[in-house]
C-alpha cells in the first residue's frame, strides 16, 4: 500500500474513533472507497482545493442583500422589480414572456415601498417597471453599496428603456388597469366568409359576460389575406408579460400600395361597455385609422414605435418591420373608451402607409376587458393588484431567489473534519414566497424544496432559522416531514428552546429525495414593511440526528441548541466554529440558482470551471461560475438527471 494512501487511512481511523458523533459507518464507506480510487483521484485534488488560501473576509455567498426603497407619491400606482440579467435582456427582445427574474409586483403603501431582496452578486442593476393608468414606464437602477433609493419623477434624468403616455386615462379609478387578469376568450369562435366580408363570431368578454363578433369587409382593392386565424401564442406587450394569455387573431392584408383602399373592422357588442383594451403586435406596413363615433382611444404603451396621432386618430409604426433591443418593439395597448356612458360598436380601418412600399403586413391583436374598481376582500388593495382578492390578509407575494427560479443549498456532512468538497452529502433545491397584506407587511410564508442528493450516508435533517422573530409570533408551520425526532417542536411547530424562530422542514433528507416539499409558515402578527428581510435567512443542517452538530453557511451564526465548538479529537480544521476551514473553505454553499451538485467525490472545482477562481478572488472574478455557460462546466461531473 502507498504510504500516501496508508496515512490517509490511518489518521481517518483514528477519527472515526474519537468523534464524539460516531462517524465509524461514514468512514468506513469513505476508506473502502478509497481501495477503488487512484492516487491522481479526487481525493488528491480535494486536498488541494482545501489547502488553497481564500481572503479572510470572503464567505463564499452567490448573492447580495440590497435594501430598496421606491418613493412615489401618486396614487394607484404598483411597481415590478426584476434582476436585470442577460436572460431578462433576452426576453425583452424576443417575442414570448413572461419575464424572468422577478422579485416582487406590489402597489406602494402611503408612497413607498420598502424591501430587502437578495439578488446574484453578477447582477449589478435592476429593472424598475412604474405601472400606472396612464402610462408604463421603466427604469434601470444601478445597484449600489448603499442598496438602491429610488425617487420617482417624471422629469428624473433615469434611463428611462420603455415609453410614455400619451393623453389622459379616462374615469379609471382603479390601480393597474392593464388587464392582466382579465383576458378575452377566444377559444370558442368561429368564422364565416360572405364575399369580400368575413366575420369572427363568439369573442368572449368573460368578466362582463358580453359577446362581439368582427365583420371585416375588404374595400377597393384592399384585401384580407388569411380569413381571421386564431393563434395560441405568449406575445407580450412591452415590458411587462399580460399574465394568461393564450389565444391572438392574425389579420394580414394586402394594402397592394392603394392609397384608397382599407379594410373595415366592425366590433359589435351583445350588450353595452363602458371601455375595452385592445393589444396590438406588428402594424408593419399598414396603419390603423380609428373611424368609429361612440368611442374615443389613448395609447397607453407602444414599445420604442408606435405613435398615435390624436386629430386623425392613426396608429402607425414609425419604424416597420424593425425589432429595437430592449423595446418589445412592435407592441401596442390601447385603451378604448366610450365618448358618452357606453358604447356597443368599436369600427377601424387598416389602410396602406405612404410612407412605405410594403404590401403584405401581418397583424396580431387581442382584448383584455378593463377591470372593474371592485375590492372584494376590503383590504385596500383592488382586484386588479390584489394577488388574493378574496382574502383580507393577503395582498402581494415577495419572491427569493425570483418568482421563476429556485436556489440550492450543498452541504457538506463532515464538519468539522476535512470533507471531500463535492457538496452532495445533502442538497436541496428551494424557493421562498414572502406573502404581504395590503399595508406590505408580512403575514406567511412558503418554503418550496426538492431534495435532489442523498450522496451521504448519514440521515441529516434540515431546518431555516429566522433571525430577529420570536417563536411567539409564529401561529402555525403546516408540511413538515419530520419522524425522527431531532427536533423538539412547540404546538405551533417551531423548535422548543430557540430565541429565534427555528422551522424544521425535514429531518431525514434520505426518505424524502426527488420528493417535492412544502411547508408554510404563518405569523401570528404582521411583521412590519421591511423588517423580515429575504431569503435564504440562516439554512443549516442537523447531522445524523446529533442536534448540537450543525453545519450553517460560512460566517453564520449556530442556533442556541447548535454548537459550533464541539470537543472533538482529529483534524478539527475549524477551530474557529465560523463554518470554514482555517483557509475559508465552506462546508455549506448556497447558489442563488438551481445548479446540479457533483457526482460522488468530484470536487466543485472539477465540474465548475470557474468555481476556484471565483473563491481564491473573494468573489470578484467569475461571478456567475455556476450558470450553465458554454465552457464552464465539465458536464461529465455534474449529477445531470
Amino acid at each position: 500500500m502507498p504510504k500516501k494512501h496508508a496515512f490517509n487511512l490511518m489518521l481517518l481511523l483514528i477519527v472515526c474513533l474519537s468523534f464524539s458523533s460516531c462517524l465509524k459507518q461514514k468512514y468506513e464507506d469513505f476508506l473502502n472507497s478509497l481501495d477503488e480510487e487512484p492516487l491522481d483521484s479526487i481525493i488528491d485534488t480535494g486536498a488541494v482545493l482545501a489547502e488553497l488560501k481564500f481572503p479572510a473576509d470572503f464567505r463564499f455567498k452567490t448573492e447580495n442583500k440590497i435594501n430598496i426603497t421606491i418613493t412615489d407619491p401618486a396614487e394607484r400606482i404598483i411597481y415590478e422589480l426584476y434582476a436585470k440579467s442577460n436572460e431578462l435582456t433576452a426576453s425583452l427582445d424576443s417575442i414570448p414572456g413572461p419575464l424572468p427574474h422577478r422579485l416582487f409586483e406590489r402597489k406602494t403603501s402611503d408612497g413607498t415601498i420598502r424591501e430587502q431582496i437578495s439578488i446574484p452578486s453578477y447582477v449589478d442593476s435592476v429593472l424598475l417597471v412604474r405601472k400606472s393608468n396612464t402610462s408604463v414606464e421603466s427604469f434601470v437602477e444601478p445597484v449600489t453599496d448603499t442598496g438602491i433609493n429610488f425617487n420617482y419623477a417624471p422629469s428624473a434624468s433615469k434611463q428611462n428603456i420603455a415609453f410614455q403616455t400619451h393623453g389622459a386615462a379616462k374615469n379609471l379609478d382603479c390601480t393597474n388597469v392593464y388587464g392582466q387578469r382579465l383576458p378575452v376568450d377566444l377559444f370558442n369562435t368561429s368564422i364565416s366568409t360572405n364575399g369580400a366580408v368575413r366575420t369572427l363570431f363568439d369573442i368572449n368578454f368573460p368578466n362582463q359576460g358580453v359577446n362581439a363578433a368582427i365583420e371585416a369587409t375588404s374595400v377597393s382593392g384592399v384585401e384580407l389575406k388569411n380569413s381571421f386565424f386564431i393563434g395560441i401564442a405568449g406575445l407580450s406587450t412591452p415590458i411587462y408579460t399580460v399574465n394568461d394569455f393564450a389565444y391572438w387573431i392574425s389579420s394580414r392584408i394586402d394594402t397592394n400600395n392603394d392609397a384608397d383602399g382599407y379594410v373595415e373592422f366592425v366590433m359589435t357588442f351583445d350588450q353595452p361597455v363602458q371601455n375595452i383594451l385592445l393589444h396590438l403586435r406588428s402594424v408593419d406596413n399598414s396603419m390603423y385609422q380609428f373611424v368609429g363615433t361612440q368611442h374615443s382611444e389613448q395609447l397607453l404603451s407602444g414599445g420604442s414605435e408606435f405613435i398615435y396621432e390624436n386629430a386623425s386618430r392613426i396608429l402607425r409604426d414609425s419604424n416597420p418591420r424593425s425589432k429595437s433591443r430592449y423595446f418589445r418593439d412592435g407592441y401596442g395597448t390601447v385603451l378604448i373608451s366610450a365618448n358618452s356612458s357606453t358604447f356597443d360598436q368599436i369600427v377601424w380601418r387598416r389602410i396602406d402607409d405612404p410612407n412605405s412600399n410594403g404590401q403584405n403586413d401581418s397583424n396580431w391583436f387581442t382584448f383584455t376587458e378593463v377591470p372593474t374598481c371592485n375590492d372584494n376582500d376590503g383590504d385596500g388593495a383592488e382586484n386588479t393588484v390584489d394577488v388574493y382578492p378574496e382574502d383580507p390578509s393577503r395582498a402581494f407575494d415577495v419572491f427569493y431567489p425570483t418568482e421563476t427560479t429556485q436556489a440550492t443549498i450543498a452541504f457538506e456532512d463532515l464538519w468539522p473534519f476535512l470533507g471531500d468538497y463535492d457538496f452532495n452529502d445533502t442538497a436541496l433545491d428551494y424557493s421562498i414566497k414572502t406573502t404581504l397584506n395590503a399595508n406590505n407587511e408580512a403575514v406567511s410564508m412558503e418554503f418550496d424544496y426538492t431534495v435532489t442528493s442523498d450522496g451521504a450516508s448519514f440521515t441529516n435533517a434540515f431546518a431555516f432559522e429566522l433571525p430577529g422573530v420570536s417563536p411567539t409570533n409564529i401561529a402555525s408551520i403546516t408540511g413538515q416531514a419530520l419522524s425522527n425526532n431531532v427536533f423538539t417542536l412547540s404546538g405551533n411547530g417551531t423548535e422548543v428552546g430557540q430565541p429565534n424562530a427555528v422551522i424544521p422542514l425535514f429531518d431525514d433528507h434520505s426518505a424524502i429525495v426527488a420528493q417535492n416539499g412544502k411547508v408554510i409558515v404563518r405569523f401570528t402578527n404582521p411583521i412590519p414593511e421591511g423588517q423580515l428581510g429575504n431569503g435564504p435567512f440562516n439554512p443549516f443542517l442537523v447531522v445524523d440526528g446529533e442536534r448540537e452538530i450543525e453545519i450553517h453557511l460560512a460566517g453564520e451564526s449556530p442556533t442556541a441548541l447548535g454548537n459550533n465548538t464541539p470537543s472533538v479529537a482529529g483534524n478539527n480544521v475549524d477551530p474557529n466554529g465560523n463554518y470554514a476551514t482555517s483557509e475559508g473553505l465552506p462546508w455549506a454553499i448556497n447558489v442563488a440558482e438551481a445548479f446540479p451538485v457533483l457526482k460522488e467525490k468530484e470536487s466543485i472545482d472539477r465540474g465548475y470551471l470557474f468555481f476556484r477562481e471565483w473563491a481564491i478572488s473573494g468573489g470578484k472574478n467569475r461571478r456567475d461560475w455556476y450558470k450553465n455557460i458554454q465552457g464552464y462546466r465539465d458536464n461529465a461531473k455534474l449529477k445531470l438527471e
